[in-house]
């Protein structure tokens, strides 16, 4: 099974300048991507007798360009800036994987477009710039890595080696076998720098797994002091506290209203990057502990079925007052049920997640119907 295991870099300060130096690197490349292929667009769209025109968005009739779907490839980005000083500047394969970036954004803006003429979607944009003097990720793929004594060698050009004093290495966790290694990514995440250790170790999905009951179940339902209660079909039950989540979001929110008040509202240094790394790696251990939890719990019991309420959208343009909303909206349940797929897919373990609007109401004795949030049909009524 493929894994990303992220790992906090801990470079020297000669090492540090290189992969910050190289991170800027690929953002210049990103941006002449897009250059090229935002140029080349409308190059062709002044071709078109019909391409610039009135079009209606939020009731308002506006004046522009229709969209298009745009023909850039990657292969033709490669082409056309593989002379580019930024491409040079980096490893081949790495500005090869940035370049790539780009071609898969367009191919998402053109399936855009197509939902977008079946109305479905609201009129796409064509890719945008990044910040100028910005960081963007450098990634290589296992092919332009060489393993030695213990650490690898990522793949450097030869305009920017000629300027190292020292040896460029990346030094794997030790849990992870060098061979499991498929793809190892350096990116910038709030003022440092983070590795991220693609894997592939061997392992593969259980698809029916012959310890598990897949007659039982444990169900939850999520909240906010609360954060999950759940039952079971064997009869028992158990909540996982939410209040230590609420809190930290509190103390987040808390800390940035003070270092920000009297400032604009798009104010953010470095003081801010600590504090908001601070809050993200709270999360993420409250959901990788909670999602573990509930996974042990189902393994122990034997039960093979795992089903979770939610509805989709339901936070969007939620209005219970500023207090509320930190309590609730901001707790990362949806990034909680992504980790339980996850966890599911490895273990065997058949994930359900089911609609929960209306359940208050309706009566599963009378077979009522549950409609999704946001759809409930003008003639539904509850028994």
């Amino acid at each position: 099974m493929y894994k990303t295991v992220p790992v906090r870099a801990n470079f020297s300060d000669e090492e540090k300048v290189f992969w910050e130096f190289q991170c800027q690197q690929a953002n210049n490349l990103f941006n002449s991507a897009v250059y090229y292929s935002r140029q080349k667009h409308y190059d062709w769209l002044k071709q078109q007798p019909e391409a610039y025109t009135t079009y209606w968005k939020d009731d308002l009739l506006r004046q522009g360009w229709k969209a298009y779907k745009c023909s850039i490839k990657y292969a033709e980005l490669c082409k056309e800036l593989k002379e580019n000083p930024n491409y040079k500047a980096m490893a081949a394969q790495s500005a090869q994987q940035t370049l790539k970036t780009v071609a898969e954004s367009i191919t998402s803006y053109n399936q855009l477009v197509s939902l977008y003429y079946k109305g479905q979607v609201d009129k796409p944009k064509l890719l945008r710039y990044r910040k100028k003097g910005g960081l963007t990720a450098v990634t290589f793929p296992k092919q332009a890595l060489t393993y030695k004594k213990g650490l690898f060698h990522p793949s450097i050009s030869k305009e920017s080696k000629t300027e190292l004093l020292t040896e460029i290495t990346l030094e794997a966790p030790d849990f992870i076998d060098p061979d499991w290694v498929r793809e190892v990514t350096v990116r910038p995440c709030y003022g440092q720098l983070w590795i991220d250790w693609v894997i592939d170790d061997g392992k593969q999905p259980v698809k029916d797994n012959p310890h598990l009951d897949y007659s039982q179940a444990w169900s939850f339902d999520h909240g906010g002091t609360n954060w999950l209660t759940g039952v079971s079909t064997q009869g028992k039950s158990l909540i996982i506290d939410g209040r230590k989540l609420k809190s930290m979001n509190q103390g987040y929110a808390r800390l940035v209203a003070k270092h920000k008040a009297g400032k604009p509202d798009f104010y953010w240094d470095s003081n801010l990057d600590r504090v908001q790394r601070k809050r993200n790696n709270q999360m993420r251990d409250g959901i990788n502990k909670a999602a573990r939890f509930i996974i042990n719990r189902c393994l122990n019991d034997r039960i093979g079925n795992l089903i979770i309420g939610w509805n989709d959208k339901h936070k969007s343009g939620s209005n219970m007052g500023k207090r509320g909303n930190q309590n609730f909206v901001v707790i990362p349940t949806n990034r909680l049920i992504n980790r339980l797929e996850q966890l599911c897919y490895e273990y065997g373990i058949k994930l359900t997640v089911t609609e929960e609007a209306y359940t208050s109401k309706a009566s599963f004795l009378d077979e009522d119907s549950l409609p999704k949030h946001g759809e409930k049909p003008s003639g539904w009524r509850p028994s």
